[in-house]
């Protein structure tokens, strides 16, 4: 079946669309094979497209993030675009940016930023051959184990000064009451353990500790690993200032190892022991790990999930999507649930 006139039409103008940004950024070296735009699977709340001349290489690639209307978080793209480009000359391993454009009025219909393709795939811990490989790395060499406490230690260490664009730093009360208030919008139903959890969560407030940057959404499936090393953090939407045991609460969460209904991995994120991740994360970072503040934290990991999983079942069952994939987020719920009670003490 070939192509309509009308699709061909919108792919050159989405091609061009990049390109126009591209040129801008000195990054284009003259004329050279046609380019393909190509779109990727999967993507809750982006979408993302790969413009290469053939087979796709570092610095001849370019990968293309889209927030589409209708999508599941309703973060700020531009706020994600300037993340990366503050991380340019960190230590986190971070694709280049090259532009951004935060108007919805484009071939795209959305914002959308350009940055460079890296080698690698993120793994899906709920794939078992994944998993599998992934927790063989733990049993044999520890290379992952130790890229993941390294990275978030170097995440850590980024000078909150230069993120003014974030906002400024985030409370526990503020992430709290920001994760209860989407949550009182989009809940399906009174959930009596949801809301046992967001009172225990309440009232255990840490101590408060140096603000730093909070990835969000940290775990092994953001990340892509070539040739069994991270080649880049990915997914920074949900980025900000706070105490830094949100990332090491969420990273601790049985479901990002691939637990579901079931199953999943004993190991941190499918790769480390967790008091063996703990203590390579202080001993790189100079942080000490309160590991009831990682327990809370887990736990409002766990109710952001939630959270965000309610929103796209809403979304599908009033209509705002046609992605079915939102729909069956309720099948992850009652796993979150579970992991909420064990966390704490049922």
């Amino acid at each position: 079946m070939g192509t309509s006139p009308g699709a061909g039409a919108e792919e050159g103008g989405r091609i061009e669309a990049v390109l126009s940004i591209l040129r801008e950024a000195g990054e284009l070296d003259g004329p050279g094979e046609e380019p393909r735009l190509t779109q990727l699977e999967g993507g809750w709340s982006r979408h993302t497209y790969v413009l290469s001349r053939g087979e796709p290489r570092e610095g001849r690639a370019y990968v293309v993030r889209v927030k589409p209307p209708g999508g599941l978080l309703d973060s700020d793209l531009v706020t994600e675009y300037k993340t990366y480009r503050a991380l340019q000359d960190s230590k986190v391993p971070i694709p280049p940016v090259y532009g951004c454009s935060g108007s919805a009025d484009n071939p795209f219909g959305g914002p959308f930023f350009v940055m460079g393709w890296k080698p690698g795939e993120a793994p899906n811990v709920w794939r078992r051959r994944d998993r599998e490989r992934l927790e063989a790395d733990w049993y044999d060499g520890r290379v992952l184990a130790g890229e993941l406490a390294r990275i978030l230690a170097d995440i850590h260490e980024v000078d909150p000064d230069g993120l003014t664009f974030l906002g400024p730093p985030r409370s526990f009360d503020d992430v709290v009451g920001r994760w209860r208030e989407t949550y009182e919008e989009m809940r399906l139903v009174d959930d009596p353990i949801v809301e046992e959890a967001f009172a225990w969560v309440a009232s255990r407030r840490p101590p408060p500790v140096p603000p730093t940057l909070v990835h969000g959404d940290y775990r092994i499936g953001n990340m892509l690993l070539h040739r069994d090393q991270v080649s880049a953090v990915m997914d920074w939407e949900l980025a900000y200032v706070g105490d830094p045991h949100f990332d090491l609460g969420y990273t601790s969460l049985r479901y990002v190892a691939g637990r579901f209904a079931g199953g999943g991995s004993l190991l941190l994120d499918a790769v480390a022991d967790r008091e063996w991740f703990y203590a390579r994360y202080e001993r790189l970072s100079g942080r000490a790990v309160d590991r009831e503040a990682v327990d809370t934290y887990a736990a409002l990991g766990a109710l952001m999930l939630i959270t965000i999983l309610c929103t796209g079942v809403r979304m599908y069952e009033e209509g705002r999507t046609s992605d079915i994939r939102m729909a069956w987020n309720r099948f992850a719920i009652p796993g979150l649930r579970q992991e909420l009670t064990s966390l704490m003490g049922w």
